[in-house]
């Protein structure tokens, strides 16, 4: 299983690349640091049942005939995994 961080996490308000605040703690917090008990899962690509990592990208994925990022919002055709 792949382990969730603050950055997969609704309550995370990231301000650049490395840092954003945690909107429940009110703290600040690093995006890649292992999620809290009070997470709450952001829908992303790579959390659809769709998703597939694309053979040969390390970074990019594949929904249906379209390339994305797996960090990206999901669309409308999103089912969880």
């Amino acid at each position: 299983m792949t382990t969730m961080t603050c950055n997969d996490c609704q309550r995370c308000a990231p301000f650049d690349v490395f840092k954003g605040t945690c909107e429940t703690t009110q703290a600040r917090v690093l995006v890649d640091s292992e999620a809290c008990h009070q997470f709450v899962r952001y829908d992303k690509c790579k959390f659809c049942a769709k998703y597939q990592v694309k053979p040969g990208h390390e970074f990019i994925g594949v929904c249906g005939e379209w390339d994305v990022y797996p960090d990206m919002k999901a669309c409308e055709r999103f089912i969880s995994k």
